[in-house]
């Protein structure tokens, strides 16, 4: 028994320089910040809020033609673009891009220390960095772009399995009296 005690105790003390030196490199919020302004961010979250939008509108518009075959096109038009009217308003009034990025700021200390954010920035300040920096973009909006037929290929199992959800859904509310809220004990 006091074997392991004394094991135990000794791994403990041995981990400690490990544990300071983590500490010692820890990333800081300004390493992050400044990783995040020189990798744009803030412009790929926009970017892909904006991006979400346009993919939810036409997502929208095709669920609608679905279960109306015979809307007209501008019936699905005005769908489409009701949908992106509020993706648009939720992610310019309602999502603050400074509150996510908060947030986001501890995850990355969690997972950089502050020699891995110097290399990173020192990699996107490299022309291979520039590049990348300057591709994403394009090779997002084209990704989203070609998943967009498998999306459609899937649309139809997608609505099915959703309204599945909400029927089930519903059943359970009605069994249960209709009350969907849940109390706790006093």
């Amino acid at each position: 028994m006091k074997k392991a005690l004394v094991s135990a105790v000794l791994l403990f003390l041995s981990s400690i320089p490990l544990l300071s030196q983590q500490q010692l490199d820890a990333a800081t919020k300004e390493d992050v910040a400044q990783m995040m302004e020189l990798t744009g961010v803030r412009a790929r979250m926009q970017q892909m809020w904006a991006n979400m939008a346009q993919q939810m509108a036409v997502t929208a518009a095709d669920a609608y033609r679905l279960k109306h075959p015979d809307a007209t096109p501008l019936q699905l038009r005005q769908i489409a673009e009701s949908t992106g009217r509020y993706m648009q308003d939720v992610t310019t009034k309602i999502l603050s891009v400074d509150e996510v990025l908060d947030v986001m700021v501890p995850i990355y200390q969690r997972h950089f220390t502050h020699s891995d954010v110097q290399s990173i920035i020192e990699f996107y300040m490299s022309p291979t960095g520039h590049k990348v920096l300057k591709e994403m973009p394009a090779m997002m909006t084209e990704s989203m772009q070609a998943a967009n037929p498998i999306i459609k290929k899937h649309l139809p199992e997608m609505q099915a399995a959703a309204d599945k959800a909400v029927q089930e859904a519903a059943k359970s509310a009605s069994a249960s009296g209709g009350d969907t809220t849940e109390t706790s004990p006093k």
